[in-house]
């Protein structure tokens, strides 16, 4: 049976199509998730193998990038982990999920260094770690577009489960271009794993993570 991948949709999402693609393509059933229908109780956020949350910029990064979701999924996040249900987020979808605390109260992601919004091809090294999105792949070089402006890993980066650094220039003046919780069950990341849908580096994470559960 194929795993069942629940992908959220909120306000100024623009990432959904290529993310639901995405993962049909490495085999899953996806599912498109409405943040109301999360709230009102039409769909229980845990009813899926993997939740993911992708790009875009929810409620137009007003306050901050990704605080209005994750203070309005605050009380439901939580089952996700208690569960230990995987979670990935990509670009804003990593900004929802460190604002969610995900990762802890001593980190945050921050405007790039160049002050404006970057897009551009990113090669990634992927590191040794127990984050079950890149299980094999230690040492090999990804490459995936940036697409941000906020995407900075500052503050206690030392106790960071580090999953990816950046190999070719940083786009935000970080070290950093991915993360993941201490037993490797969610995983951020600031560049596009789903540009183009069927890019093959993207698929080998998303082939990993579908054998993990």
């Amino acid at each position: 049976m194929n795993k069942h991948v629940s992908i959220l949709y909120a306000p100024g999402t623009n990432c959904q199509w290529e993310t639901i693609e995405a993962f049909n393509l490495a085999g899953a059933d996806t599912q498109l998730v409405f943040l109301d229908d999360i709230i009102e109780g039409r769909i229980k956020i845990t009813d899926c193998d993997i939740f993911f949350v992708p790009g875009g910029f929810s409620y137009g990064d007003h306050i901050n990038t990704g605080t209005v979701v994750a203070i309005l999924l605050r009380d439901y996040f939580p089952l996700l982990r208690e569960i230990g249900i995987p979670v990935g987020g990509e670009c804003n979808g990593f900004q929802i999920l460190m604002r969610a605390g995900f990762f802890g109260n001593d980190i945050t992601l921050t405007e790039n260094d160049s002050g404006v919004f970057c897009s551009q091809p990113v090669l990634h090294l992927v590191k040794p770690s127990n984050c079950l999105w890149t299980t094999g792949l230690a040492g090999k070089i990804l490459s995936f577009p940036s697409a941000h402006h906020g995407g900075k890993l500052v503050g206690n980066t030392n106790r960071l489960n580090a999953v990816m650094a950046y190999e070719s220039e940083s786009p935000n003046g970080g070290h950093l271009a991915a993360i993941s919780t201490e037993n490797g069950c969610v995983f951020g990341i600031m560049d596009h794993m789903t540009r183009p849908y069927d890019n093959p580096h993207g698929q080998l994470i998303f082939h990993n993570i579908l054998k993990a559960v």
